[in-house]
C-alpha cells in the first residue's frame, strides 16, 4: 500500500456496533510480545520512518515505543484510548482494508492490564498531549512539549492480572518472543529504521534502506552476499518477490519463513505449505531456509479479517500464487551454488594437504563447459577421486561427482513415462531377474506401475523375470543409440537390487511417495562412486549434463553439490 493512503489524515470515531461485531475478536493482550506488536503497527500505520523500542525486565517492568509518525490530534488523544474507536476504516469497508490494524482495540486492551502513558503531537499542532491510565481510567491529562510523532509507555504490565502474571514464560523467553516480533516487522517494513534496546543493551538495529536484502541482513546477521533476491514475477494484478539465504544456511524450524502481504506479515497455510513442499527435497532433512516472500495484490483480493492476530489472511487466486512463488522459490534454491567458507588453518585440513588433482590432457579450450544452468566452468581435473575441480567466472567450483550424477538421473527417473518412447532405452541384452516367491508376487503387483516408469519386465518362468526397457540412464545405461558420449561411469549392476529394494518397501496405496522413493534409490545406487578415478571426457560429460538438470546444487537428498569459493576468500587466504 502507498504511504498517502496509509496516513491520510482522518479522525478517530467509535466504530457502529453492526461495524464492529463484523470485525475478527482483537488479539487479547496475553504476553509482552503482544502489547509490542500492537504499538509497532500502530507506529507503521502512522507512517514513522523511526520506530523505537525500549524494554525493560522482559516488558513486565517497562516497554516504551517511539515514534516520528504523524502523531494524534490533542483533542482526539482520549477517544484512541476507547473501545472500538479507530480512524483506520475508510468508509467502514471491511474489503479494503489498507493499514495493519483497523479495530481500534490496542491501546484499551492495554490500558486494561498495565498502566499506559500515550504523549503525543502533530506537525499542525504547536503543543501536544500527555494521557496516562490506570486500570483504563485516565488519573492524569496534561500539555507537553513533545515533537510530531507519538510516544507510548506501558509499565507494571499484568500487575493487576496476577493469573495471567503467573502464566507467563521465564523472562529470557519472553525477551527472545520480543526480538522475534520485531524482527518479523521490520522485515514487512524495511523503509522504517528500528532501533530495540532490551536493558538498555542493543539487540536490534537496522537503516531503514528499504531493501529487503540489507533488513533481512542487518536482523539476521548474515553477511549481504549470502543472501540473493528471488526473481520478480507480476501476474494479473500480483507481484512476487523476495529473498532467500545461501542453500548452506538453514534452520531447524519455519519461524524464519516470512510472507509478507502488501506489507503485512502474515502466515497464510497454503502458501506455506505449498512452498515447504517445493524446497523439502533441495535441503537437508528437517532443514528450512530463511526466507522473506512479498506479496503485492490489490487490497480488495486480501481479506484480513478471519483471525483476532490477522496472523492469517485469505487471497484470491491463492493456489495459483502458492504454485508460482513455490517454483521460482525452487529454481533459485536449486540452481544456487553454496559458498564455502576458508577457515585460516585450512592449510592444515588434511583433506586439503592431502589433495591430488588428475590431470588426463594439456589441452585447456577442450575443457569448457557451457549449460543452461550452470555458469560457464573449465573443468580442471579431479580431487581425491572424489570431487570435479572446475573454474568458473566467480571463483573455483568444487562438485561432488556423486551427488552430480545422482541429481541427473534422479531427474531422467522423474521425466521418464512409457508414453514417451525417447525417454526409454530397449536394452541390448535383457537384465534377468531371479526372484524369491514372495519377491516374485510383489513385482507381479507392481508390472504396470514399473512399464508405466519405462521398466518394463515381463515373466519368465515362474520367479524369473526379464528387464526389457529402462529409462534413458546416463552413464549407466550407455546402449549406443543413447550414449550421446556419456562414458559408462555409473553402477549398472545395482539396478536390479534397488529396483527389489523398492518394491519390498512399498504400500500400495502410497504409489506417488512410492514412485519419487524409488527414483531417489535408483539414482543413488546406481551413480558414480566417490573414490572412482574419471578421465577428462567423464567429467566434462558429468558436468554438462549436471548444468543441464533444473536444480545442479542439490542433490535428490537435499545436500549440496556444488561449493563455490570466490575471489574475495582466496584474495584473504593469500593477503593479495
Amino acid at each position: 500500500m502507498s504511504e498517502s493512503q496509509r496516513v491520510a489524515r482522518r479522525p478517530i470515531r467509535v466504530l457502529p456496533p453492526a461495524l464492529a461485531s463484523r470485525i475478527a475478536a482483537g488479539e487479547v493482550i496475553e504476553r509482552p510480545a503482544s502489547v509490542v506488536k500492537e504499538l509497532i503497527e500502530n507506529a507503521i500505520d502512522a507512517a514513522a520512518r523511526s520506530i523505537r523500542l525500549e524494554i525493560t525486565e522482559a516488558g513486565f517492568g517497562r516497554i516504551q515505543v517511539i515514534d516520528d509518525g504523524i502523531g494524534i490530534p490533542p483533542d482526539e488523544l482520549p477517544l484512541a484510548c476507547e473501545r472500538h474507536a479507530t480512524s483506520k476504516l475508510l468508509d467502514d469497508d471491511l474489503r479494503c482494508i489498507q493499514t495493519l490494524g483497523f479495530r481500534g482495540e490496542a491501546l484499551p486492551s492495554i490500558a486494561a492490564v498495565a498502566e499506559l502513558t500515550l504523549l503525543s503531537a502533530t506537525a499542525e499542532s504547536r503543543i501536544g498531549r500527555r494521557l496516562t491510565l490506570r486500570n483504563g481510567t485516565i488519573v492524569r491529562d496534561e500539555p507537553v512539549a513533545h515533537p510530531p510523532g507519538t510516544t507510548v509507555i506501558v509499565k507494571h504490565l499484568f500487575a493487576n492480572v496476577p493469573v495471567r502474571l503467573a502464566a507467563a514464560k521465564q523472562k529470557h523467553v519472553e525477551a527472545a518472543q520480543i526480538v522475534q516480533t520485531v524482527r518479523r516487522l521490520a522485515i514487512a517494513a524495511p523503509h522504517i529504521r528500528f532501533t530495540v534496546l532490551l536493558d538498555g543493551r542493543h539487540v536490534l538495529q537496522t537503516s531503514g534502506s528499504g531493501d529487503l536484502v540489507t533488513v533481512m541482513s542487518e536482523v539476521y546477521g548474515l553477511p549481504p552476499e549470502s543472501l540473493q533476491s528471488i526473481e520478480t514475477v507480476e501476474f494479473a494484478e500480483a507481484k512476487i518477490t523476495g529473498v532467500i539465504a545461501d542453500p548452506s544456511i538453514t534452520r531447524p524450524g519455519r519461524s524464519h519463513l516470512h510472507i509478507l502481504v502488501n506489507e503485512r506479515w502474515t502466515q497464510p497455510r497454503g502458501v506455506l505449505n505449498t512452498i515447504e513442499a517445493a524446497y523439502r527435497p533441495l535441503l537437508p532433512r528437517g532443514r528450512h531456509p530463511i526466507l522473506a516472500l512479498a506479496l503485492t495484490l490489490p487490497p480488495e483480493q486480501v481479506d484480513v479479517n478471519i483471525h483476532p492476530a490477522k496472523l492469517e489472511v485469505r487471497l484470491h487466486h491463492e493456489s495459483q500464487i502458492a504454485k508460482i512463488a513455490a517454483e521460482v522459490i525452487r529454481t533459485t534454491l536449486g540452481r544456487k551454488a553454496r559458498t564455502f567458507q576458508l577457515a585460516a588453518a585450512a592449510v592444515t585440513d588434511p583433506l586439503v594437504s592431502h589433495t591430488q588433482v588428475a590431470e588426463d590432457q594439456p589441452s585447456y579450450d577442450n575443457r569448457l563447459v557451457v549449460t543452461p544452468n550452470l555458469p560457464p566452468l573449465h573443468i580442471l581435473g579431479q580431487v581425491q577421486h572424489r570431487l570435479i575441480l572446475a573454474e568458473g567466472p566467480d571463483g573455483l567450483y568444487l562438485i561432488d561427482q556423486h551427488r552430480a550424477h545422482e541429481r541427473v538421473l534422479y531427474e531422467r527417473l522423474k521425466a521418464a513415462t512409457h508414453d514417451a518412447p525417447d525417454t526409454l532405452v530397449e536394452l541390448a541384452e535383457p537384465m534377468i531377474l531371479e526372484l524369491t516367491p514372495s519377491q516374485a508376487a510383489k513385482l507381479s503387483n507392481w508390472l504396470d506401475a514399473l512399464a508405466a516408469l519405462g521398466f518394463h519386465c515381463e515373466t519368465f518362468g515362474r520367479h524369473t523375470f526379464l528387464l526389457r526397457t529402462t529409462p534413458y540412464l546416463p552413464g549407466v545405461v550407455t546402449e549406443a543409440r543413447h550414449a550421446g558420449g556419456f562414458p559408462a561411469v555409473g553402477q549398472r549392476d545395482a539396478l536390479i537390487p534397488a529396483l527389489l529394494e523398492a518394491i519390498d518397501d512399498v504400500a500400495a496405496e502410497d504409489s506417488e511417495s512410492w514412485r519419487d522413493r524409488l527414483s531417489i534409490r535408483l539414482a543413488c545406487r546406481t551413480a558414480v562412486r566417490r573414490g572412482q578415478p574419471l578421465d577428462l571426457p567423464g567429467l566434462c560429460a558429468l558436468v554438462q549434463a549436471l548444468g543441464e538438470t533444473s536444480t545442479p546444487a542439490v542433490c535428490p537428498h537435499g545436500s549440496p553439490i556444488l561449493l563455490r569459493i570466490d575471489g574475495q576468500a582466496l584474495a584473504r587466504q593469500f593477503n593479495w
